[in-house]
């Protein structure tokens, strides 16, 4: 499976603890990017996301006046984190589990190395979806019975459906099935 170095952007823009909000909004339109990390010293305590910006208008305070680790603690939220060596289906539920849309990538002496996002795995899901295919199909191949009805992708429209059956070697939904008749 893919990991999570395999498809994750190394360059992050970070920012340093005291950064006013007012600058990350700049920062965040300026280049084109949803997030930023928040490190000092070589360490990433947080980030401070697009939202972020919209939630402080919204709320009528000034960014200006507030600093990014000081918004970040009172945010209250846990700093999720990945590993580069992290299977990317684990980090997709991940993302959907806590809502969030992406995540730091750390290694193991707590270094920022990468961030992977929603659109990196996306990127990659047609990759997934064919291995998961194959596997499949495999499983199929190896269990199934060419008199048995089974679930899986259908070999014509790689569809789901449990009611696959074998013609002429090919395991067809019912709607393929009709059109080959």
């Amino acid at each position: 499976m893919t990991k999570v170095r395999d498809v994750m952007k190394t360059h992050v823009v970070t920012v340093k603890p005291d950064t006013d909000m007012r600058t990350i909004a700049k920062i965040l339109t300026n280049n084109r990017i949803g997030c930023v990390v928040i490190v000092d010293k070589d360490k990433p305590l947080g980030t401070i996301t697009t939202n972020d910006i919209v939630t402080l208008v919204a709320t009528n305070r000034n960014p200006k006046d507030i600093k990014a680790l000081a918004y970040w603690k009172e945010r209250a939220r846990p700093f999720i984190t990945v590993s580069p060596n992290e299977n990317i289906l684990k980090v997709a539920k991940k993302m959907v589990k806590t809502g969030l849309k992406r995540f730091p990538v750390i290694d193991k002496n707590g270094k920022l190395v990468g961030i992977i996002s929603t659109k990196e795995i996306l990127i990659v899901s047609p990759e997934m979806i064919q291995i998961l295919s194959e596997k499949l199909k495999a499983k199929v191949d190896a269990v199934a019975r060419p008199d048995q009805t089974i679930s899986g992708l259908c070999e014509n429209c790689d569809q789901y459906s449990d009611e696959l059956v074998n013609v002429d070697g090919r395991w067809l939904c019912q709607e393929c099935r009709e059109e080959v008749s």
